[in-house]
């Protein structure tokens, strides 16, 4: 009836979406940042599950119990060289992220910094928990195989942890996984500082500690 008599029908409402983050709706930049953290956990994960079991295959685990050295500071040595491996993992993945897939990095270097050094060394101890009831080292790759698919399945990697049941999205605070990945996307692509995810630091501490005294009760049992 109004185009008839030459009227036009304009709308009274105009939306306009604006996206905020990511607004060119490309998946690289969100999914290669959680893709560099997986590769951060999984190669800290192997190399830390693979230590004393290594030295349990090949015999050589006796020969160092019988050196000077006691029991914590064996673990410790073995701790603090995988540890140092995973934080040059971190910076190399970093660079290849940024450098070579070009993806963006609005927020503080030094914040992703200490996430990842406080993550690798929780993932350490974890390696080491493995390690220490592992008898070869493919039970150890095992046993890892078997965390993975769980840190994984609980870390929002796959799947939202928003998305997930109840029961389900309280378990998965007790994943270092997941309050990594969700910092590492924060930091990278939103610019968040330790004023909003100082949460998640002091959630990823706390679980390092626990597992940490696990580990290193753990590691020296089977030392002795």
């Amino acid at each position: 009836m109004a185009k008839r008599h030459g009227l036009s029908i304009v709308p009274a409402i105009r939306l306009d979406s604006v996206l905020r983050y990511n607004p060119s709706m490309k998946e690289r930049p969100y999914a290669i940042p959680a893709q560099m953290g997986f590769i951060v956990y999984e190669v800290t994960l192997t190399m830390a599950s693979l230590s004393f079991a290594r030295e349990k295959e090949l015999g050589t685990l006796e020969q160092l119990l019988v050196t000077p050295l006691r029991p914590l500071e064996l673990v410790i040595g073995k701790s603090v060289m995988v540890w140092i491996v995973g934080s040059l993992n971190f910076l190399g993945m970093f660079w290849l992220v940024t450098a070579v897939y070009d993806v963006p990095m609005r927020g503080s270097f030094l914040v992703l910094l200490a996430f990842s050094l406080l993550f690798v060394a929780v993932e350490v101890s974890y390696g080491i928990i493995l390690s220490a009831f592992s008898a070869s080292q493919q039970q150890a790759v095992l046993y890892t195989f078997m965390l993975a698919i769980t840190d994984v399945g609980l870390s929002g990697y796959l799947v939202p942890v928003r998305s997930m049941p109840a029961l389900l999205r309280s378990i998965t605070n007790v994943s270092p996984l997941q309050h990594y990945l969700a910092a590492v996307r924060a930091i990278m692509l939103k610019g968040a500082g330790l004023d909003v995810l100082y949460p998640r630091l002091l959630a990823i501490a706390a679980i390092g500690m626990v597992v940490g005294l696990l580990a290193t009760a753990a590691a020296t049992r089977q030392s002795e």
